[in-house]
């Protein structure tokens, strides 16, 4: 998994983690905690096709119903500055270089120099 650490994209995955560890009861619910605060379930995160889905099911099978109706809510999906911190990220510029100018405005990514 590759994540592009910021402040922003820290307290997103620690918000989630500290969610399911104060209901937690189970090893397994714990261990789902550790991953979210590895910011394996941050909307950044390249550890799965849709990380907060991932999250969702994985809250949905192990009895975290409460956790995962929040997910579904969108509690926990990344803030407008978690967005910029990701922009300005190594892989937020990949991705913005492969964009057509006019998708890069609509954006509003700008490229690094």
């Amino acid at each position: 998994m590759s994540i592009d650490w910021g402040p922003h994209t820290k307290a997103s995955a620690n918000k989630l983690a500290d969610a399911i560890r104060e209901v937690a009861k189970e090893p397994r619910h714990h261990k789902l905690a550790d991953r979210a605060a590895a910011g394996e379930f941050t909307d950044y995160s390249d550890a799965h096709v849709c990380p907060i889905t991932e999250a969702y099911r994985l809250c949905r099978q192990w009895g975290l119903h409460s956790i995962a109706d929040r997910l579904a809510s969108g509690e926990f999906d990344a803030t407008k500055e978690e967005s910029d911190e990701w922009a300005k990220s190594a892989s937020g510029q990949e991705i913005a270089r492969q964009l057509p100018l006019e998708m890069r405005e609509l954006l509003g990514l700008k490229l690094n120099n």
